[in-house]
């Protein structure tokens, strides 16, 4: 789901990344994709809050992995239990057909992994919503590739759904003037103009792999941004 943005955090921290993405992931697919019913779906929901909330006691299970994690990273388990909200949609997303619904449903999953991404690399809360527009971006651009059932039940056409896209490529490349950390900095610009070329090639009908050219152009582009975007503070200058 979000496994290649491990690629943006330091080592230590993509096993617990990995984790992460995971459990986002197993949830997703077994709410949205199974057959069961959905009171079943909610009484399992609610099972896993409490499990969240506790000391799990399998200790090697993902679950457990992860609250051990969170621990010793001083991480809020909110990161783990607001996901739980997406799954109550999930488990009832006929009766979700709206693109309002949708898009909320999408923001409240990758929210959380957004600000935990930006916490893991010691940024400031100033990132959370630029990250929170990439990250979306990049979700919705694999629904529009792999033409999945959630857009699907949405009547809304092509071209609205790239208007969308090229409006939180927008909001995303904010944060190439608020991160702190100079490497972090180029590794986003680095995928942000990467998501923007395969948005552009999957608009016009092409196959939205790079080639070598164009990750020459990312490389060239991504450079002239490091060196021309200047970091904004978020600090009020006193008088």
């Amino acid at each position: 789901m979000f496994e290649d943005w491990g690629k943006i955090l330091k080592p230590q921290y993509r096993p617990l990344w990995s984790d992460y993405c995971l459990f986002l992931q197993l949830g997703w697919k077994h709410f949205f994709n199974t057959a069961e019913s959905a009171s079943l779906k909610a009484e399992q929901i609610k099972l896993l809050e409490r499990a969240v909330r506790k000391d799990f006691p399998l200790k090697n299970s993902l679950l457990g992995r992860l609250q051990k994690a969170f621990v010793a990273e001083n991480l809020s388990l909110y990161l783990l239990l607001e996901p739980l909200q997406v799954w109550h949609w999930l488990a009832s997303i006929g009766k979700t057909e709206t693109e309002v619904k949708v898009s909320e449903i999408i923001g409240r999953l990758v929210s959380p992994a957004a600000r935990m991404l930006m916490v893991l690399s010691d940024e400031n809360p100033s990132t959370y919503l630029p990250m929170t527009s990439l990250l979306t971006a990049h979700f919705l651009q694999k629904e529009l590739e792999n033409k999945s059932e959630l857009l699907a039940k949405v009547k809304k056409t092509r071209r609205f759904w790239f208007g969308k896209l090229r409006g939180l490529l927008k909001n995303a490349f904010v944060i190439l003037a608020v991160i702190k950390s100079k490497k972090l900095k180029f590794k986003l610009a680095t995928e942000l103009n990467r998501l923007a070329l395969i948005i552009n090639k999957l608009q016009n009908n092409k196959q939205p792999r790079p080639e070598r050219l164009d990750r020459i152009k990312i490389f060239l582009y991504s450079c002239y941004q490091f060196m021309t975007i200047k970091r904004r503070t978020t600090q009020t200058k006193g008088v």
